[in-house]
């Protein structure tokens, strides 16, 4: 069994002092992974609600997401997939725009001009092919940018993660392919869908850089993140990293995770590996966090949430014509045929007003 990079423990204690932050740097970032989580919760609470739409949670993956997008500098590329709404909103997303995305708001759908960010993918592994296509153009064009993606241990074994990674290898294109194993794809095991033991070592196969990091350890995930950044930067081509990690909320709003895994599995995670406890215990045990300090971070989380939720919910209704907006630059035959459908059925809506 292979040791992941690591340098703040489970327990709280560092096992690498010289790579740790200062313990204000510590705190912001804790205060980032809270924002996260209580984001994460609170759709699942207006799922329940009938006031959202199917959402993936990315709770338990906080250190991961966020860890590894706080690399990337100013004019950067994120290229993110469906789990990936904490990576989006580490990179500048509004939560606004993040709740009327979820709900199917083409407000939503639109990504920010300022935001170099590639829409979020929900057919599982496209997303590297895209970062990969970005990269090279970033590439060719002479720009300093790189593209960082996520992906899925599960979205390994689709066809798309060996296309996007072999094409930024061989093109030498500034990429940097994250896969977070967070142990199952969807329902099925890791040991049922790859024979490999560690799926970071596929990145020999390419000829590139790959890295083994808890993915529970913000700083761990932070560190190795940037390097691969620097390097990709520098021209020297893409790295894959692989972040062992755990999703601790259902795959899903519509999923039930007891069908493939323990209650007992799951509070052994967040009870003792949950990627936000062990930064509080560090700034516990630095006498630098009280119980105070996290409910006052708490209600702050709870009163953004909310100003973010009430502007959503002051949003108009969208034209029903802005459904088939965003999807080709130039209309193919069947995206006008299902506007001419669309059509038909807006004035029957309307004759029945």
């Amino acid at each position: 069994m292979l040791t992941p990079f690591q340098i703040l423990a489970a327990d709280g204690s560092v096992t690498q002092p010289d790579l740790l932050p200062p313990l204000d740097q510590v705190e912001s970032i804790y205060r980032k992974m809270v924002r996260l989580r209580h984001f994460d919760d609170r759709l699942m609470v207006l799922y329940k609600q009938s006031k959202m739409g199917t959402y993936p949670q990315f709770g338990g993956q906080e250190a991961s997401q966020l860890g590894a997008t706080l690399a990337l500098s100013q004019g950067d590329y994120l290229a993110p997939m469906y789990r990936n709404t904490g990576a989006a909103l580490a990179f500048g997303w509004s939560p606004k725009q993040a709740i009327l995305y979820w709900r199917g708001h083409p407000a939503g759908w639109k990504i920010p001009d300022e935001l170099n960010m590639l829409p979020i993918i929900i057919d599982i592994a496209s997303q590297f092919p895209h970062a990969a296509g970005a990269a090279t153009a970033l590439k060719l064009r002479g720009l300093p940018q790189v593209v960082l993606s996520f992906i899925g241990e599960g979205g390994t074994s689709q066809g798309d993660f060996h296309v996007g990674v072999n094409w930024a290898s061989a093109m030498r294109a500034p990429a940097v392919f994250v896969i977070e194993n967070n142990g199952y794809a969807i329902s099925v095991p890791r040991a049922l869908q790859s024979g490999a033991d560690y799926l970071f070592k596929r990145a020999e196969g390419y000829g590139i850089p790959g890295h083994l990091v808890d993915g529970n350890d913000v700083f761990a995930v932070h560190h190795i993140a940037k390097e691969a950044v620097e390097r990709a930067r520098r021209g020297e081509g893409p790295s894959l990293i692989e972040h062992l990690t755990y999703r601790l909320r259902p795959h899903t709003t519509g999923d039930d995770p007891k069908a493939y895994r323990s209650d007992a599995e799951t509070q052994e995670w967040a009870e003792h590996r949950d990627p936000l406890l062990r930064v509080r215990l560090l700034l516990t045990a630095q006498g630098h966090w009280d119980d105070q300090h996290e409910a006052e971070l708490r209600k702050e989380a709870e009163e953004e949430f909310n100003a973010a939720l009430a502007e959503a919910d002051a949003t108009p209704a969208p034209d029903p014509h802005a459904l088939l907006e965003y999807a080709m630059a130039s209309p193919t035959p069947a995206l006008r045929a299902q506007g001419k459908i669309l059509e038909q059925r807006i004035r029957l809506l309307e004759a029945q007003a």
